[in-house]
């Protein structure tokens, strides 16, 4: 398909090398997020949500931070609870999980009542080419979002700043727990990577690159 098309556009530097084997006009033009679509909305609750959004080929990349949440849940007890969007079969009876059916229409609303947004990846091949597009809906819902340091991600999240990075358990345990114990870092982060997703990954700023991109 490369090979026959006058020009492809990728979403990241990773996939840019790979699809450069067979065309010499790649283009790179990361997923992006409608601001007018996602805005932040502030549900008032007593307990903490920490949830996932993705898929049922995804949702074997949720469980491998299972453990994690495991922890966390015997750690914090009744003062958090998860969600899991997009696979209506999965069932996690210690944390008491049951997935619900993802909804073009309910999407936002979701995931606004997340807390703080998990993207757990394992580091290959194809999971190098995703281009973060959770994380990125997380993070313009003022959602502070926890990444696995794999791909686009690392370039995406500044630790500590719009973001965080977790690769071991123990990482994702002492991350959540900083921010399950500090609302005003939940708010900061959240703030920041809004910020982020504003500045380079927003529907309104890269239309002009798609706009090019289809200019020969």
């Amino acid at each position: 398909m490369c090979t026959l098309a006058d020009r492809v556009i990728v979403g990241n530097e990773y996939l840019k090398k790979y699809a450069s084997q067979f065309s010499n006009d790649v283009v790179i033009i990361p997923s992006t997020v409608s601001l007018n679509e996602y805005k932040s909305k502030d549900l008032l609750k007593d307990r903490i949500c920490i949830g996932w959004t993705g898929s049922f080929s995804t949702i074997k990349h949720f469980k491998t931070v299972i453990p994690a949440l495991e922890t966390i849940k015997k750690k914090y007890g009744q003062k958090v609870y998860f969600k899991v969007i997009g696979d209506p079969t999965c069932s996690f009876p210690d944390l008491n999980i049951r997935g619900v059916e993802w909804q073009s229409k309910t999407e936002v609303e979701d995931l606004s009542e997340l807390d703080i947004g998990l993207m757990p990846l394992p580091d290959n091949e194809w999971t190098k080419g995703k281009c973060a597009m959770k994380g990125l809906q997380y993070m313009a819902l003022e959602i502070p979002t926890i990444m696995s340091p794999v791909g686009v991600n690392s370039e995406i999240i500044q630790d500590r700043e719009n973001g965080f990075l977790a690769s071991t358990a123990e990482e994702w345990v002492k991350k959540l727990s900083l921010l399950i114990e500090d609302e005003e870092l939940r708010k900061r982060v959240g703030k920041a990577g809004r910020k982020t997703v504003e500045a380079d990954y927003s529907v309104e700023v890269n239309k002009e690159k798609w706009l090019r991109a289809f200019s020969f």
